[in-house]
């Protein structure tokens, strides 16, 4: 191995940590597979590829499914594509281009020679999150480099790859990882000492694994094509069993408030900056009317005589009349303020509020409790914990609810009370949020299309699911509620006033990064097409 120069141009990009054990003394523009390691290369590729998750995809989810939107008191423009649903090849780049960057380091690291086994337990982990993360850009975009993706030099224009070719790829890499764990092989070293995220622990490595193919094979359940109907259902029988998440993926390489550049990605992002001073985010981002309407009861929201209580008129699905008490801890009233306001996504003015609040007024801010104090990790809310807490990948609610969901569109496979994992769910997202959840979970679940009965319609056990994640992903992993979205129509989001289209998109637009630099390779597109069904949809939704 000391005699080995294979370069990998890109990690002057992505190496990146808040640790001192992820220092690299020499050029990372001339690391060597000697230096550039997986024990180098692992937490690296972790902490990045979340960063992208938990601000720009966080962003773009909470704004398409109608959770936050802009304090029109104090500013006059700001998520004004979102808004009028006008994307382009500029439209969130940072997703595409965040991500394939960082996926890079993972491919290194199952790259990487391995004879002896001793880095099977990085390579299991590499595997697992390559296919966590490269889901999200099948998801968003459908076809896309993969095969040839990440050879730097070698192939500078990747040719792309069929969709539901990855899919069946990434599940692969999860046999591969789950496989590599079975075995434990008495060579592969500990990763404890650089996993940010699980610290070594192989099992929850596993379960994480099972999870996420989970997911994968759920977004398949409203397909048609007979091919994919029949693979779906095969992996679905193979994964049933389990072991799936026993608590949540978090991650954390020692976040802390001395400098900007490690401090936790969403409080940095959305809040404060580590000298102490609000970011802009903390006082442009607002709670959405809609939010408002759907956290609160009609007896504590300012209903105009006559209004309609429908989400969405003539769907007659009506909001759910009860205050949930994770809505004070997700949107606190704004400084000063005594009343909690929102804004109808599209509106001029703060329009919502409590039925004897004054209007005009500041509206809501994001609520540090409910956005970023995981499980009471701030106990006494001050900045440097709030700077120093978990972020979170994969929480256990969203795998609760993905179990949910299995064993209600697959009984006899699933065989698992859905009733069960959907309150496990609610519950655990009640307690990430530090809410008291009191009477919640029983009157909630009197209401379909919100609760949870074993004696309610498919559709509503569905849109129950649906609507409970997007509350517990919200200003956390809210792009999972919008491919959701995407994939069921649940749960019932209403368009901006100011919307362009009569939908929100199936898919983004390919970067300009991609038109410019992999011109030949990358589908022509145009706008239009990412509002229909066609052959650029991702294959799960054709």
């Amino acid at each position: 191995m000391k005699n080995i120069k294979f370069i990998l141009p890109l990690l002057a990009l992505v190496l990146f940590s808040c640790s001192d054990y992820l220092d690299v003394n020499t050029s990372p523009n001339n690391l060597t597979y000697d230096q550039a390691t997986p024990a180098k290369l692992l937490p690296g590729a972790q902490v990045n590829t979340y960063r992208v998750q938990a601000t720009t995809m966080n962003t773009l989810g909470n704004v398409f499914m109608n959770s936050w939107t802009r304090n029109v008191q104090s500013y006059g423009n700001g998520y004004d594509n979102e808004l009028q649903l006008v994307i382009s090849n500029s439209f969130y780049n940072g997703i595409w281009d965040g991500l394939y960057r960082n996926l890079m380091n993972f491919e290194g690291i199952i790259k990487y020679p391995n004879p002896d086994h001793k880095y099977d337990n990085y390579v299991a982990a590499a595997k697992i999150c390559k296919a966590f993360y490269m889901q999200r850009i099948v998801d968003l975009y459908g076809k896309c480099p993969y095969s040839n993706a990440w050879k730097g030099g070698l192939n500078t224009t990747p040719s792309y790859d069929d969709d539901f070719t990855i899919y069946k790829d990434l599940v692969k890499n999860l046999e591969d990882a789950r496989a590599l764990i079975a075995a434990a092989n008495a060579n592969a070293e500990d990763i404890s000492g650089v996993d940010v995220m699980l610290a070594g622990d192989m099992a929850a490595w596993n379960e994480f694994a099972n999870s996420t193919e989970l997911r994968l094979l759920l977004r398949m359940s409203e397909a048609t094509d007979a091919t994919v109907v029949a693979y779906r259902n095969t992996k679905l029988q193979a994964i049933a069993a389990g072991p799936f998440l026993s608590a949540n993926v978090a991650i954390n390489p020692g976040y802390n408030g001395s400098r900007d550049d490690q401090a936790t990605p969403g409080f940095f992002t959305y809040a404060y900056v580590t000298a102490g001073t609000t970011q802009a985010n903390r006082v442009f981002i607002t709670m959405s009317g809609h939010a408002y309407k759907a956290l609160q009861s009609t007896a504590t929201t300012n209903w105009p005589a006559g209004a309609t209580r429908e989400i969405i008129a003539g769907s007659g699905v009506t909001y759910p009349d009860v205050t949930d008490p994770r809505s004070a801890r997700l949107f606190t009233a704004g400084s000063g303020q005594t009343f909690r306001r929102a804004v109808t996504q599209g509106a001029t003015l703060v329009d919502v509020t409590t039925p004897t609040g004054t209007l005009p007024g500041l509206p809501c801010r994001l609520g540090l409790i409910g956005h970023f104090n995981p499980y009471a990790q701030a106990p006494n809310q001050t900045l440097e914990e709030y700077f120093s807490c978990d972020g979170s990948v994969m929480s256990l609610s969203e795998s609760k609810f993905l179990e949910a969901e299995a064993a209600v569109r697959y009984p006899t496979v699933f065989t698992g009370s859905a009733q069960t994992a959907f309150n496990a769910a609610v519950t655990d997202d009640f307690a990430r949020k530090v809410a008291t959840m009191g009477t919640y979970l029983t009157t909630i679940n009197t209401k379909p299309n919100f609760g949870f009965s074993e004696t309610f319609t498919t559709a509503q056990k569905l849109h129950a699911i649906m609507f409970q994640k997007w509350i517990a992903l919200m200003g956390v992993n809210a792009i999972e509620s919008y491919i959701d979205y995407t994939r069921t129509g649940y749960p019932l989001t209403p368009l901006p006033t100011v919307a362009t289209q009569s939908r929100k998109p199936y898919r983004l637009i390919y970067p300009i990064s991609e038109y410019v630099a992999n011109s030949a390779n990358v589908p022509s597109m145009v706008a239009a097409d990412a509002f229909a069904i066609n052959a650029f949809t991702p294959f799960w939704k054709r």
